[in-house]
């Protein structure tokens, strides 16, 4: 059988963490508060980070707050020109800008985890999660840039293979769903996160993309 919506539904309901303090602060500290300017948020992203344990690594907070200083002093046009963009609307050229920002954060200091979490706070619709233990090795990845965004490009495939072709609106009531159930909002990037947790449903969806191959392809023109 094919992945259809369906199958990413049951993944965001089957989902067990909800109820967990790190899913309680997200509206709050992701949400919420998501057009404010990147650089008035270095408290928050350091607070969200901390909660999802993406700053243990040495130096911590204090490390992490100087790396994402520079880092938003170098990127700051291009996530800006990001925000508010939702994956499934994505350009081949915006992912090109997710590489770039990615690999920066990389370059001044980040380890995988702490860039790909802090990339999906800075940008809560455009980028889906980034971690070891559930998605890198779920989905076999390497920890680098290159393959972060393949991983956002698989998002961006799997959306367009459930929508068929049609508009956003389906996608934005599968969210409205969602947050009905759990009582909060994610947006369909957190969805997508969810379906690293179900081992079928996962890789049902990884199959019906043509394989890791073509689901996790470097090329970013397909």
């Amino acid at each position: 059988m094919s992945f259809e919506l369906e199958q990413l539904r049951e993944a965001a309901e089957k989902y067990t963490h909800h109820e967990a303090g790190t899913h309680g602060v997200y509206p709050r500290l992701v949400w919420e508060r998501r057009s404010q300017v990147p650089v008035a948020r270095l408290d928050d992203v350091v607070d969200f980070l901390g909660k999802w344990k993406a700053l243990r690594f040495k130096g911590g907070k204090i490390a992490f707050r100087r790396i994402c200083t520079t880092w938003l002093r170098k990127n700051l046009t291009d996530l800006q020109r990001l925000q508010g963009r939702n994956l499934y609307s994505l350009a081949p050229e915006d992912f090109q800008t997710v590489l770039k920002i990615s690999s920066s954060f990389r370059d001044c200091g980040a380890p995988p985890t702490t860039f790909g979490k802090a990339l999906h706070f800075f940008l809560p619709e455009t980028v889906m999660l980034w971690d070891q233990a559930i998605v890198r090795n779920r989905y076999k990845l390497r920890p680098d840039p290159e393959n972060f965004v393949s991983y956002q490009r698989f998002g961006w495939k799997l959306l367009h293979h459930v929508t068929h072709g049609e508009t956003v609106n389906v996608l934005r009531r599968l969210e409205r769903d969602h947050a009905r159930t759990i009582g909060y909002f994610e947006p369909i990037t957190m969805i997508l996160d969810h379906l690293a947790f179900a081992s079928e449903l996962s890789a049902k969806a990884v199959a019906t993309l043509g394989g890791p191959s073509q689901a996790f392809s470097a090329d970013l023109s397909q």
